[in-house]
């Protein structure tokens, strides 16, 4: 496919004094669009991105224009039906050049657009206009071109859906155009690139002063102008230079590589925030690798995307390492030798990027020089920490063997600091942790120590180490912790043992022991799921189904109860590919004669429930996964077919006196086309011994939630167990002082369903700046922003935001629209503002003084205006206004609901019909 320029053309209610919607050319293939989202506007080639994908943009606010060649075909030989209709070809990008009069050329281009609005595109970008001039050589045919031309452009424009359109040049035939385009564009105005030899120029002045007339007469017909210019992103610098450039002389700019495969600056510049991570796949898959477990979550704690890649099928020759802030490479010796091409794209990426090496440093010599850090031997005899304890204090320290052996590392640049020394018996000191230009270096045995029962636990901070080696900007954190400046509390049960008879008198159920003492007792949102096996008649009870039904049907019926499946019949693994040597019980509960079927486990049991157990008007949102918990791409895709959100697995288990970070997973294991969103704490399990002592363990689930919520927020609350816990008098009243702890606790309830919706889309979340310097956030499901403290205070005035509070780690912004300006100040700003509330914002749009807003809470009603205390706040329904410190107001309600008003923070009086709730 040729290099293209775009024409994209705003409607003639454009209005040059406001900066121009921002816009990216992108025609690289796409795993994910979380750089894309940050545009309002994008060019693809509609073969390389999915439905998904183009939804996901939408959420997000962003117009997306699918590629539409006009002029040429592009492909190896023409279709049969089109063979009449190419006079000429293309021979330097051997394609064909298309007869615009052509019925059947017209048909074509008419029947692409339609299928590519089918797939969800708002637009089309139309390219190679110009075309015919490779075999119209008078003017007679290029006005029969030209009017053809203009006639194709008609048609597109009348399509269904009415679709934008964006015109590469075409100045021959604008000013005969009826219907109104959105823009046009033209590249190279100021800088070209070359293809032939990959080289970029800068244009010659006469060349530019030509261009700018063509654009300046687009102009003055109210159109929008678009300038591509061609500068590699790495010079980014100057790519804001060049887009400011255009901005000030009224173009809409995007500044980009040659090949636009890169993410290039518009009126915004996005900010790399993927974090590329490697492991060795011949000893571990993705989501077992260090990679995965352990650096991925303070990465994304900080921010950024943590991607873990396989050495062993990564084609180091695609990597494109402008959309990367870092690398992190957690990998043996033996992982590097005989890998060329590994070594020799470090040793180019070592002067791009901060590189963090973990556990070892790569075996060839040459690289190991550049790096300047040397093997110079082996340490000797008893071996302890002579420099840099304080890395160390707190935790379980570094052991060193007397049966293995240790490579003394040294440092042989001045440049490279050594942060944790050792020193051997005999006196010679070796480098455990280097902070160097480049990165730094961690080694074996630091980072993570292997303990009894089959435990890790890390030696030094994990958050610290990134800190100092990788030296990652701070940016706004896209976080999953928090709802409306509260922390987030959900509360999931999953179906095993409801079959059990309770130590209670007449041996109820355990369902229905829970369903008395706690989904009653709480009308807090809670999700619960059945295991099918267990209730269901083609089970293994099915005597006792009729009477299990019937409590699943009281259960589900309860107005604060999600319905949720824990499958048909609790499969151990969901990744076959793993070799298991060890299982707590077969390979899924032993069902007569059935034999494990995946789509039976997640779609079959859904059925079950939504057609036997479920009241009208519900039905299953998630699937909950049993056993290990470890689907893989190809498992969650059925979910996905489904429509089902998916929840459980990960590994997170804190409680006091063992509060290692390597037993805190990340949020996601993302893939391409699916996403497992992990549970944010684990189950009633790990503080039992699997159910096999302490039966009141649970309770220490409060230290949990304490230890992940200060000084770092790094989980939401997320109340998680079984339903054989209301077997035992210990057992339940565990979970219910669990229960109690959380309502004394200002949170944000949420059914799992809605955390979910949250964290699957964590990862797509854009983060840039505009051109002037403003943070800019676009989110796709994500309503929460933590703010680092020393970025100061939001504006609320400037900024699109509802509000924020202060939480133990920075600030929490709440999000009211999908793409958020943010202005920061270093002295807070006397604005009211919305602080937070109990409760989903639904809306908060500001028109002037007033501000109308909806909340949805699924408890009664709690929320904070900041400064509000002159302010007239009023609503549908009763609240009570109450003045709190520093001009501050809360109001509540008593009862849960959807809530909505209006916000007046003016001095002048103002008449409303609807009901004050002031005073």
């Amino acid at each position: 496919m040729r290099i293209f320029i775009f024409v994209l053309i705003i409607l003639p209610f454009f209005v040059s004094a406001q900066a121009p919607s921002s816009i990216a050319f992108y025609y690289n293939s796409i795993d994910s669009v979380r750089e894309l989202m940050n545009y309002e506007r994008v060019v693809v080639s509609p073969n390389l991105i999915t439905p998904k994908q183009i939804d996901t943009l939408k959420q997000a606010n962003t117009d997306v224009f699918a590629y539409l060649s006009v002029g040429e075909f592009d492909g190896p030989s023409l279709p049969n039906n089109l063979r009449t209709s190419s006079p000429a070809k293309n021979e330097n990008w051997q394609s064909y050049a298309m007869d615009l009069t052509s019925p059947d050329w017209q048909l074509y281009l008419t029947t692409q657009s339609k299928s590519y609005l089918a797939k969800g595109f708002d637009g089309l970008f139309l390219d190679t206009l110009d075309s015919y001039y490779l075999f119209a050589d008078n003017e007679t045919e290029q006005q029969k071109q030209q009017q053809a031309l203009v006639g194709i452009i008609a048609s597109l424009n009348q399509l269904a859906g009415e679709p934008k359109l964006i015109l590469n040049r075409g100045f021959e035939i604008i000013g005969q155009l009826e219907q109104p385009i959105s823009a046009v564009l033209a590249e190279s105005l100021y800088n070209s690139y070359h293809p032939v030899d990959n080289s970029y120029h800068k244009v010659k002045p006469s060349d530019s002063e030509w261009l700018a007339n063509k654009l300046d007469q687009v102009k003055e017909r109210g159109i929008e102008t678009i300038v591509i210019d061609y500068i590699p992103s790495r010079d980014r610098e100057a790519q804001r230079a060049a887009a400011r450039r255009l901005l000030n002389e009224g173009y809409t700019p995007y500044v980009s590589d040659g090949l636009l495969y890169e993410f290039g600056v518009s009126t915004i510049e996005p900010i790399a925030k993927r974090v590329l991570g490697f492991f060795d796949g011949r000893y571990t898959d993705f989501s077992s690798s260090e990679c995965h477990r352990m650096i991925s979550m303070p990465i994304e704690y900080k921010g950024y995307v943590p991607e873990c890649r396989n050495i062993r099928t990564t084609n180091f020759a695609n990597v494109d390492l402008s959309r990367y802030a870092a690398i992190v490479l957690w990998l043996d010796e033996v992982s590097y030798q005989g890998n060329a091409q590994l070594l020799q794209w470090l040793s180019r990426a070592i002067d791009e990027r901060p590189i963090l090496f973990i556990k070892s440093l790569p075996t060839d010599e040459t690289l190991r020089k550049k790096l300047g850090i040397s093997d110079v031997g082996e340490l000797e005899g008893e071996i302890n920490v002579s420099s840099g304890a304080d890395w160390l204090a707190n935790r379980y320290p570094p052991t060193f063997s007397q049966f293995e052996s240790y490579q003394r590392w040294v440092a042989s640049n001045s440049r490279i600091h050594a942060l944790i020394k050792v020193t051997d018996q005999t006196g010679n000191a070796s480098g455990l942790l280097f902070k160097a230009p480049w990165g730094g270096a961690i080694l074996s045995p630091l980072p993570v120590s292997n303990l009894a029962n089959n435990t890790e636990a890390w030696t030094i901070d994990p958050f610290r180490l990134i800190e100092e080696t990788l030296d990652l900007p701070k940016i706004p954190a896209a976080d999953v912790t928090t709802e409306s400046g509260r922390r987030i509390l959900t509360s999931h049960i999953d179906g095993d043992g409801f079959p059990s008879k309770a130590w209670f008198p007449g041996k109820p159920y355990t369902a229905e022991v829970l369903l008395k003492h706690v989904f009653k007792k709480y009308p807090l949102p809670q999700t619960v799921s059945v295991i099918e096996g267990e209730v269901g008649k083609r089970g293994l009870y099915p005597e006792q189904s009729d009477e299990m039904e019937a409590v699943a049907r009281k259960i589900f019926a309860l107005p604060n109860v999600e319905i949720a499946s824990h499958t048909f019949s609790h499969p151990f693994f969901w990744d076959l590919s793993k070799a298991a040597k060890k299982k707590q019980y077969g390979d899924h509960l032993p069902i007569p004669g059935y034999t494990l079927d995946y789509r039976n486990e997640i779609i079959g049991s859904v059925d079950y429930i939504n057609n036997t157990l479920a009241p009208e008007g519900k039905k299953v949102k998630l699937i909950l996964w049993s056993g290990k918990a470890d689907p893989k791409e190809d498992v969650l895709a059925i979910a996905e077919e489904a429509k089902l959100l998916n929840v459980n697995g990960g590994n997170t288990y804190v409680v006091n006196g063992n509060n290692n970070y390597t037993q805190i997973s990340p949020t996601i294991a993302w893939y391409p086309s699916a996403v497992h969103v992990y549970t944010p704490v684990l189950n009633e399990n790990l503080y039992t011994n699997l159910w096999s002592e302490h039966h009141d363990g649970y309770g220490r689930a409060v230290e949990t939630f304490e230890l992940l919520g200060s000084p770092r927020r790094l989980k939401s609350i997320a109340i998680y167990y079984h339903m054989y816990t209301g077997a035992y008098p210990a057992s339940l009243k565990a979970v219910m002082n669990v229960y109690d702890w959380a309502l004394e606790q200002n949170t944000t309830p949420l059914y799992l369903s809605e955390y979910a919706k949250r964290a699957r889309t964590l990862y797509e979340t854009g983060i840039a700046k505009t051109l002037d310097g403003k943070w800019q956030i676009t989110s796709s499901g994500i309503k929460s922003i933590r703010l680092p403290n020393s970025f100061g205070y939001p504006v609320i005035k400037q900024s699109n935001i509802a509000g924020w509070d202060y939480g133990p780690d920075g600030k929490y912004l709440t999000l009211s629209s999908p793409r958020s300006i943010v202005t920061l100040s270093t002295i807070p700003k006397q604005s009211a503002y919305l602080k937070n509330a109990n409760g989903q914002l639904i809306k908060w749009e500001t028109i002037g003084t007033v501000t109308n807003w909806e909340i949805r809470s699924h408890v009664p009603l709690v929320f904070e205006i900041a400064n509000g205390s002159k302010c007239k706040l009023t609503s549908d329904s009763v609240l009570k206004r109450t003045v709190i410190t520093n001009g501050g107001v809360r109001y509540t309600a008593s009862k849960a609901g959807t809530f909505s008003g209006s916000l007046r923070c003016s001095s002048q009086k103002n008449k409303t019909k609807k009901r004050t709730t002031d005073g």
